[in-house]
């Protein structure tokens, strides 16, 4: 699990044309949990995705139970432990340094397909540039896709 950042919110967040539907997605899953699953956040590195990550976790109520993993430390066990728990939110950040493991994609694939969990991903690679089996990589799709930028384009 990765420790998450306090200070990071959606009040301190700065918005502009290349990342308000990012920030909508994100307010809309908070208070509609499934409403767009999973919500998979891509942009070149510095655009503010981790940002939004940390500041979803810092908006959901209490009660709600959340983990934020990051995507190079993930094995199929660790899929298959969050399958198992009763969180609610699963956020997976940088998913493009993924490991290469057959096993792990099926899992992710898995999660997906049962939809018991809000999924939210971010990565700078878009979902279907991922190189990963072709289920995972329609998985990812499945939900909203949105390409955060930097500035007004």
């Amino acid at each position: 699990m990765k420790p998450v950042n306090k200070n990071q919110t959606f009040e301190n967040f700065s918005v502009n044309d290349g990342n308000a539907w990012a920030l909508a997605a994100l307010k809309t899953v908070i208070k509609d949990k499934n409403y767009y699953n999973p919500v998979y956040i891509y942009g070149k590195e510095g655009v503010g995705k981790s940002h939004l990550l940390n500041a979803t976790i810092n908006d959901l109520p209490k009660q709600n139970k959340v983990v934020l993993l990051f995507a190079k430390e993930l094995s199929a066990e660790k899929i298959e432990d969050v399958m198992m728990s009763d969180v609610e939110y699963v956020l997976i950040e940088d998913l493009y340094l993924l490991p290469k493991d057959t096993a792990l994609e099926e899992k992710i694939a898995m999660l997906i397909e049962a939809n018991k969990k809000q999924l939210i991903i971010s990565s700078t690679v878009a979902p279907n540039s991922m190189e990963v089996s072709s289920t995972l990589q329609e998985r990812l799709q499945w939900g909203l896709r949105t390409n955060m930028t930097s500035k007004n384009q």
